[in-house]
This record gives C-alpha cells, sequence and structure tokens, in this order.
C-alpha cells in the first residue's frame, strides 16, 4: 500500500478494477454491432454472434419433427369400424347381463307413466262417464299387454347347449380324385390331401347369411354340381373355313349370353344339413336344425328369430308365440291410447305437456308394433324365422337385378312377371316349395308355432307344438338340404 492513501481506498479501488475486467470479458462473448447501409437516412445496425465450437454443424441434427395433420381422416375411421365390428363378431363372451337387460325396466316405466297419464290426467278431464268408460277400455288392453310382455320376458327361447354336448368339429371326409399312372407319389401324397373348408367365422351360422356376407348370393345350379366340368376342344384354323367353323366363330364369346335371355334360377348349392355345416365353433356343438348363435347372448338359441333388446333375450322357439301375442296386444293399446288422446285434445286451447308426449310415443310404438305384427305373423304363416327370410329375399333381389342387367327395362313390369312365373314353374315358389321347411301348408306352420287353439293366437296362453329341435325337412330338398328342380321332386308333389 502506498503511504498516504488510506487503506479502504485502495480496497475499493481493486474491486473496481474487478468488475471492469468481468464487463469486458462479457462484453466479448456478446454480439458484435457493425455499422450497415443507409436505409432512408438512417444506418441499420447489423450484429453478429460467436458460435461456440461445442455445438454440432447443422447437418447434424435431427430434422425437427412432422406437424401433426388435423382434420377427418376417412380411411383411418373405416378402418376403425372394420376392426370393431370384427372384435364384435369374434367375440367369445356375452354381453354383461345388466346391459342386455336395460330396455326391460325402461319399457315397464313407459307402460306403467303411459297408464298414469291417460287415467290419472285423461280420464278425471272429459267427465266421470266418459271416464270410466274409457278407463275400463284401456284397462283390459292395457293389462293383456303387460300379461304377454312378462310371459315373454320369463320364458326363455331355448339354448342349444341345454340339448346337446359338445363335439370335436366334423370334418368333410376325403374325396379320391383319379390319378394318373405317370403321376408321381410326392403328387398324388399331395392331390390326396384333405382341404376342409370350413367356416370359422360363421357367428350367424346360417348359410344364407354366411353366402350374402361374402358377396356369394348365388351359387351355380344344381346340375352343375353333379356333371363333370366340359372343356372345349380348339378347332384347328388349318384350311378353309367351313361350315362348323363359320359357325363358332359368329357364335358369341364365352360368357357373353344374348340379351333378353332368361338365365333361369340358381339356388345356393350349400348342403345345410350336413353337420359339417351346422357345427359352430364357439359353442363346440353340432347346432340341431334351426339353430344359431347370437353374439349378444353368446350361445345357440333353438329355432333363433333375431334378439330383441326390449325383452331383454332372443326371440326363438319357445317364446315366439308369445313376442307374437305382446306385439298385438301393443299395438292394440298404442292404438287405442294414439285415438283416445288425440280426440279429446284436437281443438282444445291448451294441451297437457303430458298428453301431448303420450300422443307421441303411443304413435311411434303403434308403427314399430303394428309393423312386427304383420311382419312376424307373415313369417310363422310360411314356416320361417327372419334369419331364414334373408334367403328367399336375396334370391328375389338378385333375380331382379339379372333382369335389368339382361336387357328388361323397369317398366316392363308384366314380362319380368311372366319370367319369374317360368323360374317358379321350374323350381317352385320360394317362400314355400323352396323353403326347406315348409310343412305344407300355411295354417300347419301356424299351428306349429301359435297352437291349435284359438284363444292362444290372442292370448299368451298355451304353448307352441313344436319344441325347437326336431323338424322335418322339405321332401323337395335333397338328403343334404339341396334345393332340387320340380322335376326331381317326388311324383305326388310336382303337380303343386
Amino acid at each position: 500500500m502506498e503511504p498516504g492513501k488510506p487503506e479502504n481506498l485502495s480496497s475499493a479501488n481493486g474491486t473496481v478494477n474487478g468488475h471492469a475486467r468481468s464487463i469486458a470479458a462479457t462484453t466479448k462473448q456478446q454480439p458484435k454491432a457493425k455499422a450497415g447501409p443507409r436505409f432512408c437516412g438512417l444506418r441499420t445496425v447489423t450484429t453478429t454472434t460467436d458460435i461456440p465450437a461445442s455445438l454440432p454443424p447443422p447437418s447434424s441434427l435431427p430434422p425437427p419433427p412432422p406437424a401433426a395433420r388435423r382434420g377427418f381422416n376417412f380411411a383411418k375411421t373405416v378402418a376403425s369400424s372394420r376392426d370393431r365390428a370384427r372384435a364384435r363378431r369374434n367375440r367369445q363372451t356375452p354381453q354383461p347381463w345388466a346391459v342386455r337387460k336395460l330396455m326391460v325396466p325402461l319399457t315397464s316405466a313407459i307402460m306403467v307413466y303411459t297408464a298414469y297419464v291417460f287415467c290419472g290426467r285423461l280420464a278425471p278431464r272429459i267427465g266421470r262417464a266418459k271416464g270410466i268408460g274409457l278407463g275400463l277400455g284401456f284397462a283390459v288392453l292395457w293389462l293383456w299387454m303387460v300379461w304377454a310382455y312378462v310371459k315373454v320376458v320369463i320364458t326363455p327361447p331355448g339354448n342349444a347347449r341345454d340339448y346337446v354336448s359338445q363335439s370335436p368339429q366334423p370334418l368333410f371326409p376325403i374325396q379320391p380324385t383319379p390319378m394318373s399312372p405317370n403321376t408321381p407319389p410326392q403328387n398324388r401324397a399331395t392331390d390326396n390331401a384333405a382341404t376342409y373348408d370350413t367356416d370359422d367365422e360363421s357367428d350367424l351360422d346360417d348359410a344364407a347369411l354366411a353366402e350374402l356376407e361374402a358377396g356369394r348370393i348365388g351359387g351355380p345350379a344344381y346340375n352343375t354340381m353333379q356333371s363333370p366340368i366340359q372343356i372345349p376342344i380348339p378347332i384347328a384354323n388349318s384350311g378353309p373355313p367351313t361350315s362348323e367353323t363359320a359357325a363358332v366363330d359368329a357364335a358369341p364369346p364365352p360368357g357373353k349370353i344374348p340379351a333378353r335371355t332368361p338365365r333361369g334360377r340358381h339356388p345356393p348349392t350349400t348342403p345345410v344339413l350336413l353337420p359339417q355345416h351346422r357345427w359352430c365353433g364357439k359353442c363346440q356343438i353340432v347346432k340341431p336344425y334351426r339353430a344359431h348363435h347370437c353374439r349378444v347372448c353368446g350361445t345357440c338359441i333353438l329355432k333363433y328369430d333375431h334378439h330383441c333388446p326390449w325383452i331383454g333375450q332372443c326371440v326363438g322357439a319357445r317364446n315366439h308365440k308369445f313376442f307374437l301375442n305382446f306385439c298385438v296386444a301393443a299395438g292394440c293399446l298404442t292404438a287405442y291410447t294414439f285415438g283416445s288422446l288425440l280426440a279429446f285434445n284436437v281443438g282444445e286451447s291448451g294441451v297437457d305437456a303430458q298428453e301431448l308426449v303420450i300422443i307421441v310415443l303411443s304413435a311411434l310404438f303403434l308403427l314399430f308394433t303394428s309393423s312386427l305384427s304383420v311382419a312376424h305373423g307373415r313369417l310363422i304363416s310360411h314356416a320361417q324365422t327372419t334369419v331364414e327370410s334373408i334367403k328367399v329375399r336375396t334370391l328375389r333381389e338378385k333375380e331382379a337385378a339379372q333382369l335389368g342387367v339382361d336387357g328388361w327395362q323397369c317398366w316392363e313390369v308384366g314380362a319380368k312377371q311372366r319370367v319369374k312365373r317360368s323360374y317358379d314353374a321350374e323350381w317352385g315358389n320360394p317362400d314355400t316349395e323352396g323353403n326347406i321347411w315348409w310343412p305344407g301348408s300355411r295354417r300347419g306352420a301356424w299351428e306349429d308355432v301359435m297352437g291349435h287353439a284359438w284363444l292362444g293366437w290372442i292370448l299368451p296362453v298355451g304353448r307352441p307344438l313344436g319344441d325347437g329341435l326336431d323338424y322335418k325337412p322339405n321332401p323337395r330338398f335333397d338328403e343334404q338340404g339341396r334345393w332340387r328342380r320340380r322335376s326331381e321332386w317326388p311324383g305326388g308333389l310336382r303337380g303343386g
């Protein structure tokens, strides 16, 4: 320390010098400002920054992630929907019991609420005499509907696994094929290997639905299965053309059918009666005739018609009668309720909101139950179920579409009907004679489900005649379940 200077002043100078050195070091790392060219009378200033040597070159840095695409992806949505549908088809377990029975309490609540609005709000408003008269009629119809509903809910349709034991999958027998003596042994072993074309994805367990899902709504004619394949022999072109070769050259190319030429009826040729086609891979059983697997219930149902969420179970052999009883009763009650409420509310200045709700509900359920009554009445009289009717509808739609392709116009209704009648003359009516379970008459088909007593046709009493296990095939089909031409039917059936 210099003499004459205080000690604290020297330390202060040292501190100032240290700060100055720090600022100078920091200034060296800051971007350097350089004077740029003048722009509009002002001088621009550009800065440069020293890049540390430790940073990698820009070429070695990973590319930035692509920006996420936003918007609707149609292909992805379709693929996900297809995957969900496939998962539902391949589901091995049934839906939870609470999910299957969810609509039963809701339906019951609608019934109770309808009775409250009709008897508790409409009847007192229209007067004592009219209210009692309408209330009695409503009570009779309401009790009829509730009785039928309870009956169809508590009556099981029939579980096929309760009557059939599990068994391994039946296989098709090996069909030997004629071999040339010059065929090598290894080729013979390959040719003789059995190829089993079993459908593990037959969730609906119905030949008609399986062909519909696969796009095969028809098949070759019945005689094409028994006739060998005809391979045309090529004609040599050496020499001058003769009359035979000229006729061949003038013929239409293979696969081309002249316009307005009926192609005939080609019903499916699946042997539906064979055990190989009745085996269920999910239940591991050979299904009885007319039984099918329900994905919702997770089991095979006897004479399966459809799964109805309103009753919480399937409609099958044991409860189809009660289902029709309920539809008829519900249709009568909804028609009575809709007409009564509408008659006493038309022209009124103030309409009760709750009565308006019941008017709308009764109209909707009237359309729903009446259409079901007509549809199932027709199905029962034709000895068909909803599943079995798909094959008939598909056959008719295919024939109608084929006539349009072959040259028949949409306004030629009479001509197309004549062509279809010619098909029926050769094969029979698809609804009756082409139904493998046709008993011979509509009365017999009706009584098999609804019983002999006419009272049971209306009220939920009695039981169906069939047990859902034994059905006699139509003799117009062969022993494997394929529809035959009228000329191949037994003699007593060919006349009609």
